[in-house]
């Protein structure tokens, strides 16, 4: 029987019926959609609410056999389309009915009906499509575990400043490359011959729906895609009056964009799935300086786009940059003047996002989160709603309901993961040890959950009272640190972890890097939604059970130490350093791996001799760092929170690792990461009581070039727009003062340098750097938090600048 891998679950309206869509990719490579005008929408009452129902309007009523939560039974309410659910919800609720499972998607609710994620087994007979190889009507379906191979395409777009005139757009793929451009006002005698050109904008719409269908990927991708190409492709259209049917279906494609600046946008083609490198990038939660496509092109690859801002600046007779002309001015001079450049630059970008794709894994990983979670592959980095799918999953195989989503829920305050206070200073052979997948090895050895939740006590304990064993534990009971009891035994959660953790360290141990990554992401998230009110499961009391216990466990860990004459510098959630005082790094090593296999030994017999349970719970040595820097704040001798540095040595070479420090922080320009790395990298390599010149004389060489002009490539700040820019009233920060100068060309981000006459994007650089600006407010803050602990001043170093030699 063929298997295939499910790209958008979808549904229509048919001759008044709704009918289930799954289009696909089969093994075979063969397209598929999957029809299925039988399912009806349906949602729960209680079945004692059954009478008020029908007075309310309620019509189709069926026994169920499921019960809620609390063990009440409910009836099935049946309908005939999916927009009929919302007008009844709402008048059942103003009846005081409690309605359960009403607000879940028509086609999520086959899927998890079908028990169906991501990958499925077709039994039937199907026909050939028109733009589908295989149309199958009502077959029998099953769950399959499939790898599918994915046709990718990326798409990338240019127009004119105002963003009203298409200019171009480039196709990439694994054996597509082309750029369709429009050819009204420029020479085209010397176009490469992947270069198509067109007289206008009309001609060339036409053809690209043409090709796009021609192509027939699965997956279409770009970078800020949805917000950008598509948006104007779909104003552009709808303007010409062209069908916007890019998709494997005679359907209108829609664009659901989110103008919240930090949501994620969607856009729905039938049959296909639409995937934005940059929001892959960051549901993958891999970090860069910023999210731009330069950016994070020249991390990953090592190369970028073809013409950047810095490409196209000078240099003034005093040395700073004097741009010439801004992108875009360049970007049209090319379409008119040099259009082999202008395609190039145009192929180029959408060439970077496939081989940053490719570098990260990101579709594989995409495809594997979607088989574990159910989720479509543009929604697996939407937590509340995978969470949903898996935790609905289990409820409906053991015949219990969820409630629907309450927005009138109370909130409570959740506690978050304990922070110890930290010794701020310079030290050597520091050990870090780590609590192994803390919160979701909680959950499954105090069988932490919602469903297990019995009650909310006021049993509450402390630390001293955790490690002395007196604790109030009823038979069959786990009472958490903050009163909240649970069952010994079920739950969804625990039973989803338990199944979880073999599978990824199978995946470890077969290097599948991929499966493993997918794994961990899901088990990460299951706490989190856990504390979010806009899920359906929220439980402050099992969010805060989770933390408290996680706090309870590092402070305990903490004590332990120090009972080995070993000093905690610093914890933060799951984590301790140790200063042991070693000279001797092998000493340190071993003594890691000592401890940490006693104090596992000792907290997992401690908890299973008064909870009675089996601990999953395993402190690991994680590694050493040879030089470590706690910063304290500045002017102060108080512990900064989660930030330090330190020198680690892995496959032999020697690096620093930065955590919460400038270094790593999207909103201090590469002048002052380059300048804490230089400066703490000298004086991690500096003896202990070395005199101050060479670190003195470090300091007044970087300034002395960047006020020189040599270090002009590295004064851009990032800085994201955190609502629209005619919101910013009270205040008008630096960057936002920039994008007013943008306009209409402001994105999200904003790449910006202070001048003379203050803040100027990028784009628009027209006066010289004030580089007094960046000695003060990006060089000073770092040197002083590290100096302070050499008892050295920012003062001093000037003050000897100005001495005479005698």
């Amino acid at each position: 029987m063929p298997r295939g891998f499910i790209l958008h679950p979808t549904y229509r309206i048919e001759k008044g019926r709704p009918v289930i869509h799954l289009f696909g990719k089969l093994e075979s490579g063969e397209t598929f959609v999957v029809r299925n005008d039988r399912y009806r929408p349906y949602f729960f009452i209680k079945k004692t609410d059954t009478s008020k129902a029908r007075k309310a309007g309620a019509g189709e009523i069926r026994s169920s056999g499921y019960r809620t939560m609390a063990g009440i039974p409910v009836s099935r309410l049946v309908f005939d389309l999916p927009t009929d659910t919302p007008e009844l919800r709402k008048s059942l609720t103003d009846a005081d009915i409690q309605c359960f499972e009403a607000d879940i998607p028509f086609a999520t609710r086959f899927l998890i009906d079908h028990d169906i994620r991501g990958g499925i087994e077709i039994a039937g007979i199907s026909k050939k499509g028109r733009l589908i190889d295989r149309i199958y009507e009502n077959p029998d379906i099953k769950s399959a575990d499939v790898m599918p191979h994915l046709k990718i395409l990326s798409l990338d777009i240019e127009t004119n400043p105002s963003m009203d005139r298409l200019l171009s757009v480039a196709l990439a793929g694994d054996e597509t490359d082309e750029v369709h451009l429009v050819c009204s006002d420029m020479p085209v005698g010397n176009l490469p011959d992947y270069a198509l050109a067109y007289p206008d904008e009309v001609t060339l719409l036409n053809n690209l729906h043409r090709r796009i269908r021609q192509i027939d990927p699965d997956i279409i991708t770009g970078w800020n895609v949805i917000d950008f190409d598509l948006y104007i492709l779909e104003k552009l259209v709808r303007k010409y009056r062209i069908p916007f049917t890019f998709g494997r279906a005679d359907i209108p494609a829609k664009l659901r964009l989110d103008q919240s600046l930090w949501g994620a946008s969607r856009a729905i083609l039938p049959g296909r799935v639409v995937l934005d490198g940059l929001a892959l990038l960051r549901g993958a939660f891999i970090r860069t300086d910023d999210y731009r496509l330069e950016t994070v092109a020249q991390e990953a690859l090592g190369r970028g786009k073809t013409i950047t801002s810095e490409t196209i600046a000078g240099k003034s007779p005093r040395g700073e940059n004097r741009i010439v002309g801004n992108k875009a001015d360049e970007i049209l001079r090319l379409h008119r003047e040099d259009p082999a450049a202008f395609v190039e630059y145009n192929l180029t970008d959408a060439r970077l996002v496939l081989d940053i794709l490719d570098h990260f894994q990101l579709i594989p990983l995409a495809i594997k989160r979607s088989l574990l979670t159910g989720m479509p592959m543009d929604r697996v980095s939407a937590s509340i709603a995978s969470f949903d799918f898996l935790y609905l999953s289990e409820m409906k195989k053991r015949g219990i309901v969820a409630p629907s989503v309450d927005h009138d829920i109370p909130i409570h305050p959740t506690a978050g993961g304990y922070v110890l206070n930290a010794i701020p200073g310079i030290y050597r052979n520091i050990l870090v040890f780590d609590y192994r997948s803390l919160y979701p090895n909680l959950i499954r050895t105090f069988r932490l959950d919602p469903m297990n939740l019995v009650s909310n006590t006021n049993n509450r304990y402390s630390e001293v009272e955790f490690a002395s064993g007196h604790i109030i534990n009823d038979p069959g009971y786990v009472t958490a640190p903050n009163g909240a009891k649970f069952k010994k035994e079920g739950g969804i959660l625990p039973a989803l972890l338990d199944r979880f953790f073999p599978e990824r360290e199978k995946a470890l141990v077969l290097e599948n890097h991929i499966a493993a990554s997918a794994i961990k992401i899901a088990m990460n998230s299951l706490y989190g939604v856990l504390a979010t009110p806009r899920c359906r499961f929220y439980s402050s009391e099992t969010a805060n059970a989770i933390t408290q216990f996680g706090q309870m466990i590092l402070r305990w860990t903490k004590t332990r130490v120090e009972h080995e004459n070993l000093r905690v510098l610093y914890g933060d959630t799951d984590s301790i350093f140790v200063d042991g005082k070693f000279q001797n790094p092998d000493e340190a090593q071993q003594l890691g791996r000592d401890l940490a296999g006693r104090i596992s030994s000792e907290l997992n017999r401690h908890i299973e001799k008064y909870y009675a349970v089996e601990s999953f719970l395993e402190l690991r040595f994680e590694k050493i760092y040879h030089r470590f820097f706690l910063p304290g704040l500045r002017h102060s001798l108080e512990g900064s929170k989660k930030r330090y540095a330190g020198v680690v040595y892995e496959d032999g070479e020697r690096r620093i690792v930065f955590t919460g420090m400038e270094s790593v922080r999207r909103d201090w320009t590469q002048l002052a990461k380059l300048f804490q790395h230089d400066l703490l990298d000298l004086v991690f390599r500096l003896e202990e009581h070395s005199p101050p010149k060479e670190i003195e004389e470090m300091i007044r060489n970087f300034v002395d070039k960047l006020r020189n002009g040599e270090l002009n490539e590295l004064l851009v700040y990032h800085k994201a727009l955190r609502k629209n820019i005619d919101e910013y009233t009270k205040t008008t920060p630096p960057h936002v003062k920039a994008a007013k100068l943008l306009g209409k060309r402001a994105g999200r981000i904003i790449s910006y340098v202070i001048t003379i006459k203050g803040p100027q994007p990028v784009q628009m650089q027209t006066d010289p750097h004030d580089y007094e600006h960046y000695v003060e407010k990006q060089i000073r803050p770092v040197a002083e938090t590290i100096l302070q602990h050499l008892n050295i001043s920012w003062e001093r170093i000037w003050s000897r600048q100005d001495e005479l030699p005698l």
